[in-house]
């Protein structure tokens, strides 16, 4: 048996091999035939069994295989066999340049081998992924008329490509009580040694407006229920700590009384205290500047000595110090701090918590915004905003953070992702995100690591997905 090289290539690659078919009623028969990618390339490798192709004197017949995958066709170099009239004829009136083109592999019939080892090379492009092979014969006689025309389907090439499938992950144990604070700075001033609030005083009508209105906003609101109002007034540590512990309780006082007036039946809510030498947040403005002498005043701050004897040795050690604190600090410490603290209500409707995730987000449960999802198509821009939301309310929760990066890699948004799932603990739905995430990033060495130990861990899906991602770029033949 004559067998006939028309390319040789040296590779390495994976081998797929059928056995043989016979086609076009017994005249061909593909022995072997195995198609590869390499990089870039395709490689088509295959023995066309030519043994039993009959043909006369005065006909020619052109074998050529064919790519095809839909729309798009690529006819490979073609394969003429020619009886010796026919071959003497297309020789004398077209030259070296046959029925086939340019790139004939052509033969007499006479001289053509039993098995012809017909290879090719070929750009990869991405129509190939799932392109059929077929084979087309042409058979011509006297004239050039075309005597028979068959085609047969001898296979294809498709490439395993990875698809990702996502698992959301449910918040555990009962909601939570939404338990909220509003909190807020007023500077409320009074003349030096009095503590009769002064609507009127400098900008003391701003100040307390800016109380009642932010407690005001959580009264008026009919999903709140306050449990609490808390108004803290603190004094500097300038003058004798008995003078200020008085002030700072009367002007407190003062203060909580006035609003009181303001908010109406709210106000039996509101309690009050009062600090009547603010040393601590004292310590945090000179610890954070850089002024001389910072370290040492900071001892001095820190010695636990009677909050005069402190004042005092400020004064003598360090006057030009404590004369700056006079201008710059000791004015901020001055001032009023309150909180509102308040429940939300729980939410069943999933249209009500649909509007709320635009427009007030902060009221919702993680539960909330997980039955809200749970009800619309995965993958929809709806369902993926609700779980971005959620992690940008809760943004140190394990799954707030899991689900949102889903939702970010369901949009092709990695980095994201990648930022969501360093948040988003250890446990085997978070490892399994992040074979996810490195499948998309081509990264599948570390894929499969993440996925197998969320398998070890119990997740039986990351298995079998760990199995997929092993074939990724893989070849598949498939049989006609």
């Amino acid at each position: 048996m004559r067998k006939y090289i028309a390319i040789f290539i040296s590779l390495l690659a994976m081998v797929i091999t059928t056995n043989a078919q016979t086609i076009m009623s017994g005249s061909l028969a593909i022995d072997r035939i195995e198609i590869n990618r390499s990089g870039e390339h395709i490689i088509i490798d295959m023995d066309i069994n030519l043994s039993q192709l009959k043909l006369k004197s005065s006909q020619a017949v052109l074998i050529t295989p064919v790519v095809i995958n839909g729309d798009k066709k690529l006819e490979l170099s073609p394969i003429g066999v020619y009886g010796r009239e026919s071959y003497i004829n297309y020789k004398r009136t077209m030259g070296d340049i046959m029925l086939g083109g340019p790139d004939e592999i052509k033969f007499r019939k006479s001289e053509m081998p039993d098995v012809l080892n017909y290879q090719k090379i070929l750009p990869y492009q991405s129509w190939m992924n799932g392109a059929m092979m077929v084979i087309e014969k042409e058979v011509r006689g006297c004239c050039d008329r075309i005597d028979d025309q068959a085609e047969a389907l001898v296979g294809g090439y498709e490439e395993f490509v990875y698809k990702p499938e996502f698992i959301y992950a449910t918040p555990v144990g009962e909601a939570r009580a939404k338990v909220h604070s509003l909190e807020g700075t007023a500077m409320i001033d009074f003349p030096v040694g009095q503590s009769r609030i002064k609507p009127d005083y400098r900008s003391n009508r701003a100040e307390i407006n800016k109380i009642v209105e932010n407690v005001k906003s959580v009264a008026d609101d009919k999903d709140a229920i306050i449990s609490g109002i808390f108004i803290t007034g603190y004094a500097s540590p300038d003058g004798p700590y008995s003078t200020n512990d008085r002030l700072a309780r009367e002007r407190t006082a003062s203060l909580k009384e006035y609003v009181s007036g303001l908010l109406g039946a709210t106000s039996r809510l509101i309690s009050a205290s009062h600090v009547a030498e603010d040393w601590k947040e004292f310590r945090a403005r000179v610890a954070a500047s850089h002024m001389a002498n910072r370290d040492a005043i900071l001892a001095i701050i820190d010695s636990g000595d009677d909050p005069d004897l402190r004042e005092h040795k400020l004064r003598r050690n360090y006057p030009r110090e404590f004369a700056t604190f006079r201008e710059t600090i000791f004015p901020a410490l001055r001032r009023t701090t309150y909180k509102v603290e308040y429940e939300i209500r729980t939410y069943t409707d999933v249209d009500e918590i649909v509007s709320l995730v635009r427009t007030a987000p902060q009221k919702l449960s993680l539960q909330e915004f997980y039955l809200a999802a749970s009800e619309m198509q995965s993958g929809g821009d709806e369902f993926d905003y609700i779980f971005e939301t959620a992690a940008r309310m809760y943004p140190d929760d394990e799954i707030a953070n899991l689900n949102a990066a889903n939702a970010s890699m369901s949009k092709g948004n990695l980095r994201d992702a990648a930022s969501y799932l360093a948040k988003a603990g250890t446990s085997a739905e978070a490892d399994y995100a992040r074979g996810v995430l490195a499948a998309l990033n081509k990264e599948y060495a570390a894929a499969i690591g993440h996925l197998r130990k969320a398998s070890d861990a119990g997740l039986a899906k990351a298995a079998k997905v760990a199995g997929e991602i092993e074939n990724v770029g893989k070849n598949v033949f498939k049989l006609p």
